[in-house]
């Protein structure tokens, strides 16, 4: 009779992985402006004939005309990861804010555990609801484990996010990778705050005021032994510090920085490093060249971790005589440098804005007219701008107005650029001091500029060069223009779908440059090849045998616009 229930149990466990659960997928566009092509859903949900990860299939809905757009699938018990896209392609995504996505530094796509009937609402390109904050609170508590030991009850924070009354037991925190550090994600209105801004907390290890609860020093509080920060943003990502101090539970490392400054006019300023591991400070810690060879030197403690910095030549963000790094796409890490500190003390040596440890010379100076198509754009009446991290000074403050003196919708600028081969920029419509009016949907043609935006990228060549006509806020020229490619190369990819090893024909009516480019489907470049010139019937192959299985873009390049093609690799 044993054996029968035990059979029994086990089925009903097996019926239970294949339960199907209705899931509610809400998302508040009331902060956006729609897209014509409507709000839609991606990701891997392949039931009722929806295909995988496409961006146009799932189309959501704002049955009630308030603004929030919804769909609800069928899916089963499962972990599961997607998007919302403002549009119907990959460059129209949202940018999911660190603290909600897969992961901090890595995987940008939502994620939700599917147990039973549930509904998923946030605001689009946000953790939670529109006009809420959200914050990652996270404690390491590697130290109180050796200690005291985790109480049964499970660690808490406990702060004025809960109203004038903190509760030691509600908002539990989790180590979901087993590293000692917990981590609690909690949204609130912050009007409950007592400014608006200034946010307090601390942790409890265990779920009462009875247990061992936090007293840390002023330099990370408040004073009276509380944690305090004071909110920038409506995402907002904590320090890792271990419970009950300012500082990380394990012991820093030494870490030597060479950078090779012989490619730059070095500021009257000095040569500065910054970073998240000494609070981003452009003017803090000071490079020497003791031996005036170029190579500037210094060695900082570091806490063991994934740390991103950058150098700056000069001891300011922007202004004059200081400008920042702008490191090539290789070595780029939503705008920055990234270093993988262990236990062992260890060196870095690279070149200033390159990835190499050497320097290599840089292209000569040269003028670079940049075009952007606005058919599809009104102009703002302060202007049309052009950005960029070679202007002087960088990015805003030395922005290049565009203008079209032919009437053709197709705007121009002109200026001379030096410094390294890589350049990136973007254009701006309308007060290049807000973020809402700077390019953000390219995200498919363009790097992570580590605000939660995007920059486009060229490398010049040190000769005179006119740039492709982009369409604003696009990775392409406006569709008019597109569709007239069509009509000029019959592009086509084969097998699809593919083991991995894909042959691209086209035929040319007219000689042209053109470029492959192959692309997941967060709109990140997996692999490229340059095809030179090209004209009449031609055939290459692409080898994508190392890839995973799913969905890619195989887009063609060419200075008349870009096509795009999707693969299915088995």
């Amino acid at each position: 009779m044993k054996k029968l229930y035990a059979l029994a149990g086990a089925l009903f466990f097996g019926l239970a992985l294949f339960a199907q659960s209705n899931v509610t997928f809400m998302v508040d566009m009331n902060n956006e402006v729609v897209s014509g092509d409507g709000v839609h859903l991606a990701g891997p949900f392949g039931a009722d004939g929806y295909a995988e990860w496409s961006p146009n299939a799932m189309v959501m809905t704002d049955d009630n005309t308030d603004g929030v757009y919804e769909l609800t699938l069928v899916l089963a018990g499962a972990y599961y990861e997607f998007k919302f896209i403002n549009g119907n392609d990959w460059p129209m995504q949202e940018n999911v804010p660190d603290i909600c996505r897969v992961n901090l530094d890595g995987n940008t796509n939502r994620k939700i555990d599917v147990a039973g009937d549930m509904t998923y609402s946030v605001c689009f390109g946000s953790c939670a609801a529109c006009n809420e904050t959200s914050v990652l609170f996270r404690v390491d508590a590697s130290l109180l484990a050796e200690g005291e030991g985790i109480d049964a009850s499970g660690i808490h924070v406990a702060g004025d996010f809960q109203g004038a009354v903190w509760n030691p037991g509600s908002h539990m925190m989790t180590d979901g990778d087993g590293d000692m550090v917990y981590e609690a994600l909690v949204s609130f209105d912050p009007t409950i705050l007592t400014d608006g801004t200034t946010l307090k907390w601390k942790y409890i290890n265990g779920n009462d005021w009875f247990f061992t609860n936090e007293n840390v020093p002023a330099e990370c509080g408040d004073g009276t032994g509380n944690r305090q920060i004071t909110l920038s943003s409506a995402n907002v990502l904590t320090d890792v510090y271990c419970f009950n101090a300012c500082t990380s539970c394990i012991a820093p490392t030494m870490v030597t920085f060479l950078v090779d400054m012989s490619n730059e006019t070095i500021s009257p300023n000095g040569v500065h490093i910054a970073g998240e591991f000494q609070g981003w400070s452009p003017g803090a810690n000071e490079l020497l060249d003791a031996d005036e060879d170029f190579i500037y030197e210094i060695t900082l403690p570091v806490p063991p971790g994934t740390h991103a910095y950058k150098i700056v030549n000069g001891n300011d963000w922007n202004g004059e005589n200081n400008s920042s790094e702008s490191p090539a796409t290789a070595c780029n890490f939503d705008g920055n440098r990234q270093i993988i500190v262990g236990e062992e003390e260890m060196t870095v040596s690279f070149c200033y804005n390159q990835c190499s440890e050497t320097c290599v010379a840089n292209p000569d100076p040269a003028d670079i007219t940049f075009r952007v198509n606005m058919a599809e754009t009104a102009v703002d009446a302060m202007g049309l701008w052009l950005i960029g991290d070679f202007t002087v000074p960088q990015w805003q403050d030395g922005a290049v107005e565009l203008t079209d003196l032919d009437a053709d919708q197709v705007y121009e600028a002109t200026i001379t650029v030096s410094g390294p081969s890589e350049i990136k920029y973007k254009f701006v419509n309308g007060d290049v001091d807000v973020s809402d009016n700077e390019e953000s949907n390219m995200s498919a043609c363009a790097v992570p500029n580590g605000l939660g935006g995007f920059n486009r990228t060229h490398d010049r060549s040190g000769e005179p060069e006119v740039l492709a006509v982009v369409c604003y806020d696009a990775c392409e020229d406006c569709a008019t223009n597109v569709a007239e490619l069509e009509g000029m190369v019959n592009f086509n990819v084969y097998p699809n779908p593919t083991n991995g090893n894909l042959s691209i024909s086209f035929n040319a009516l007219s000689s042209m440059k053109a470029d492959l480019k192959v692309m997941n489907t967060l709109g990140q470049t997996i692999l490229s090849q340059n095809l030179g010139t090209v004209v009449g019937n031609s055939i290459t192959t692409l080898d994508l045998t190392s890839l995973e299985s799913g969905v890619y873009t195989i887009q063609l390049i060419t200075l008349n616009g870009q096509i795009n093609r999707q693969v299915i690799v088995e």
